[in-house]
């Protein structure tokens, strides 16, 4: 059964904080089961193109910050706000959403649009403009969420691979 959060507590936070890493994993586990006949397919397209190339894995000094909802003291829904690129290799800078994830026992109370909407205040806080992500082509209804909220389809940007990527923009 569903649990209603009436007033979840938002945490900002890194992206080693082993909560959002238990909610990452939780994501992890979740998408399996989705992706399971690709799961080689996926791990050759989502290698980087070339040594010190892009990963669409990030690392802790690329996540800006990491945002994590609680239900009490249970981190029930997580988001981060990374910087990838701006590296000699590859100079450009893009902003991007990562990591959005909800516990199937808090899914459709707003957690998630709450979590956007946290790395976006982030990303505006920060003087961003423009806040690109990227979704797999199993995931429905990450898709229906960004278009509600606004966000834009684009093109795979680098490194994600057009063969299982969905790609959004939005102005903030």
């Amino acid at each position: 059964m569903p649990v209603i959060v009436a007033d979840p507590t938002w945490v900002a936070t890194t992206w080693d904080d082993p909560r959002a890493a238990a909610l990452r994993e939780a994501m992890t586990d979740d998408l399996a089961p989705r992706y399971a006949d690709l799961r080689e397919q996926r791990a050759r397209l989502f290698a980087p193109a070339e040594p010190g190339g892009l990963s669409t894995v990030p690392t802790s000094d690329e996540v800006l910050v990491t945002w994590i909802a609680l239900d009490g003291a249970e981190p029930v829904a997580t988001g981060s706000l990374r910087r990838l690129g701006g590296t000699a290799l590859h100079p450009e800078v893009t902003h991007e959403v990562k990591r959005m994830f909800v516990r199937p026992t808090h899914r459709r109370r707003g957690l998630a649009a709450g979590v956007l909407a946290a790395v976006e205040r982030s990303a505006l806080d920060r003087g961003i403009e423009v806040l690109r992500l990227q979704t797999g082509v199993r995931q429905p209804e990450a898709v229906a969420l960004y278009e509600r909220e606004g966000w834009t389809r684009i093109a795979p940007y680098p490194p994600y691979p057009a063969e299982s990527s969905i790609c959004f923009e939005k102005r903030l």
